[in-house]
């Protein structure tokens, strides 16, 4: 029934603010909606009847009959979140509340071929799928490394994926699943998900800087994503003409390490090719060569992060990436850089979801892709709708 059903403005009004608010009396969704308690009455009876809410009782204890809270059914349908954000490909399933349910990874067999990397992604999908009589598929976003149009739905530049560039990819992937469909950028969607189940929740104004194995970033201001004039805001790779990769990116760092041995004479271990994370970690440890290199790369993040706060003036930062994962000094870097440079520095975190970061994100956005699905009856101008901390779509 519910992929049949043709909601009216006044009951998807009355979704949204259920899961927004959580479970309200139908005096409280009068109020919230700016519709009279009779509307809402009808659409909620509707809704019960698609299966999409619910009423319960709430405790007694004064006089009178108790009022009854309504509230979504999580489990009444479902959107799937996509990480394709390199070689090992992630998906979950979640629930109308955001919950997930189910969770997949897959290795992409090759990275180059765009046919093997369709299947694989729909491969994923079906890991998470509900079995069929289950709830229904409301829509699916994926977040994908690199330069991302989503308005268009293309991939145009992925230096991981190469085998999706040019690729219509919401498109082909909305109409093999016979969903609505969305893609974006890997960063934009971590910096959502961190907005709606982590760092930055409640937070209209964030900056997700990443700093890994390449660099990246996602901006949301006033509760709308920013993607830029061509797709490709955010990276912060090509800070000071990419001077920022070439001293903080965990491709960079090991070779700016073994560089720096090598003009040492330092020979004494030729075999030793550490990571980045081995570089940070042999700096903790006491080498000075890798405490130099560390010393420089947290320094440049260190200005990155206060040119970003600067340039934005967001309400927080948060940082995720796996040069950060763990990494105090950094943090304290940053912060000192920050009470030093700006009159009002903003509050800077660690990433609380880390890897689940682009899932949830796309969990986030496949959400507001689901709701924005329903076939509408009518027209809404009302200054005064419901409006969500993040928007999306």
């Amino acid at each position: 029934m519910l992929n049949r059903m043709a909601l009216t403005i006044g009951e998807l009004d009355v979704l949204s603010v259920l899961g927004t608010h959580g479970p309200l009396a139908r005096s409280d969704l009068a109020r919230e909606t700016g519709r009279s308690t009779a509307t809402v009455s009808r659409a909620l009876e509707r809704l019960r009847r698609a299966g999409l809410v619910r009423e319960r009782a709430t405790e007694g204890g004064g006089r009178g009959r108790p009022p009854r809270l309504a509230e979504l059914r999580p489990d009444a349908a479902s959107v799937i979140g996509i990480d394709a954000g390199g070689s090992m490909l992630r998906a979950v399933r979640a629930d109308l509340e955001g919950v997930v349910r189910a969770r997949a990874a897959r290795p992409a067999r090759d990275t180059s071929d765009p046919a093997a990397l369709i299947a694989d992604l729909l491969a994923l999908v079906g890991d998470v799928r509900a079995n069929p009589g289950g709830p229904a598929l409301l829509g699916v976003a994926a977040g994908v490394s690199g330069i991302v149009s989503h308005e268009q739905g293309r991939v145009l530049v992925s230096p991981d994926l190469p085998g999706l560039e040019g690729l219509e990819l919401a498109g082909i992937l909305g109409s093999r699943l016979g969903v609505p469909a969305a893609i974006d950028n890997d960063d934009l969607l971590a910096a959502i998900g961190e907005a709606s189940h982590g760092a930055a929740r409640g937070c209209r104004d964030v900056a997700f800087l990443s700093f890994g194995y390449g660099l990246g970033a996602g901006l949301i201001v006033d509760g709308r994503p920013i993607r830029g004039a061509s797709s490709s805001a955010g990276a912060i790779a090509f800070l000071s003409s990419g001077r920022l990769e070439r001293r903080a990116s965990g491709r960079s760092i090991p070779v700016r390490y073994a560089e720096a041995r090598e003009r040492a004479g330092d020979v004494s271990d030729p075999l030793v090719r550490p990571d980045a994370r081995g570089v940070f970690e042999l700096a903790g440890e006491g080498d000075p060569i890798a405490r130099t290199v560390v010393d420089d790369a947290t320094e440049a993040i260190a200005e990155a992060v206060v040119d970003v706060a600067a340039l934005l003036d967001p309400e927080v930062i948060v940082l995720g990436g796996g040069l950060v994962s763990g990494g105090g000094f950094v943090f304290a870097t940053v912060e000192g850089k920050l009470k030093d440079a700006l009159p009002y520095p903003p509050r800077v975190a660690a990433s609380v979801l880390e890897g689940a970061a682009v899932v949830q994100g796309a969990v986030s956005m496949a959400l507001a892709l689901g709701r924005m699905s329903f076939p509408l009856r009518g027209r809404s101008n009302r200054a005064d709708a419901p409006r969500a901390v993040l928007e999306l779509i």
